[in-house]
């Protein structure tokens, strides 16, 4: 909650609280002796599992209708030795090419922002592997109405991947040569049905927008879904479509900034234990969030009645002994 380091949030609590709670040589005694990242990640998953339950009981989600969800990685910078366990290669930023990486699918929808699931990502993990993995495991538990991922995603393997499945996509289209030159001659907005990219086929849609400058600029999106250059909506729909994939990138600002303890570690078990233990938080603030609204309104909204902040709030002065 106080996202700081284990030596000293034990410290912290035991003075504040004034409970025997273990000091952080205990704490991390028990995480090292993970031997096995599946064990610890069967868990999370386990736990995951139990939320869901809670959400599927007070019918937050209808079996019969589809929802959109997105997949995306968040990185965990790393400083130390390339050959580190899971450690993977990432762009140069704040003095470091090398990350732990993450994978995980959210829900998108309004006030039901649940992460369904979350992979560690190693150094020899396929992209198309974490996807299939994140994809199977939601279809088993909601129908998928689309799929919003980055400009990373747009490849052949994925799209591929998103065909087998019978879902629908929505992508910001890979800037390679042949798009980069259709861009330039084509004008906004238009729609290229049955565009080619190696092997696979997908709708090329073109529209324009204003950048932080006040230009106009055009963007792409790759898509296997049907649309119209001659709706005057076009435009508005696409990036309001979209624009349901931030709820993923908001997801993990409140991790990193509201729920993930602090470590120096190089020990990998401990990293993951952090990590997936910020996404159970994230989640179990999303429930107790949608339990005050329909508890006080009846119904969920999008705006937050309960912060992810006074949620930590709360968990650490609940008394373990009550």
């Amino acid at each position: 909650m106080t996202k700081d380091f284990a030596e000293n949030g034990s410290k912290t609590y035991k003075e504040l609280r004034g409970f025997r709670n273990p000091d952080a040589d205990t704490l991390l005694y028990h995480l090292k002796n993970y031997n096995d990242t599946k064990d610890l990640h069967r868990m999370f998953t386990t736990l995951f599992e139990i939320i869901w339950e809670m959400a599927r009981k007070i019918n937050l989600f209808d079996v019969r209708k589809r929802y959109d969800v997105a997949i995306d990685y968040t990185e965990w910078y790393f400083y130390g030795d390339r050959s580190t366990p899971m450690v993977t290669g990432k762009e140069p930023d704040r003095g470091t090419t090398k990350c732990y990486k993450f994978a995980t699918i959210n829900i998108v929808e309004s006030g039901k922002r649940f992460t369904m699931l979350a992979l560690p990502v190693g150094p020899f993990d396929s992209k198309e592997e974490i996807l299939c993995g994140l994809l199977n495991y939601v279809l088993e538990r909601i129908k998928i109405r689309r799929v919003y991922v980055d400009r990373g995603f747009c490849d052949s393997n994925s799209i591929k991947l998103f065909n087998h499945l019978h879902l629908r996509y929505l992508m910001p289209a890979t800037k390679i040569s042949t798009v980069k030159s259709i861009m330039e001659i084509t004008p906004a907005p238009c729609v290229i049905k049955d565009f080619e990219m190696k092997d696979i086929m997908f709708n090329l849609v073109i529209v324009e927008e204003k950048d932080n400058h006040g230009l106009i600029v055009k963007r792409a999106f790759a898509t296997n879904e049907v649309y119209e250059e001659n709706d005057v909506t076009l435009t508005e729909r696409l990036f309001f479509l979209y624009g349901k994939r931030w709820g993923i990138e908001s997801s993990y600002r409140v991790k990193k900034h509201s729920y993930l303890a602090k470590t120096t570690s190089k020990n990998y078990f401990i990293r993951l234990f952090y990590f997936m233990f910020s996404v159970l938080l994230y989640n179990l603030w999303i429930l107790a969030d949608i339990l005050i609204w329909i508890s006080l309104f009846g119904i969920v909204n999008e705006d937050h009645l309960l912060t992810s902040k006074y949620f930590g709030t709360v968990l650490y002065t609940i008394d373990p002994g009550g």
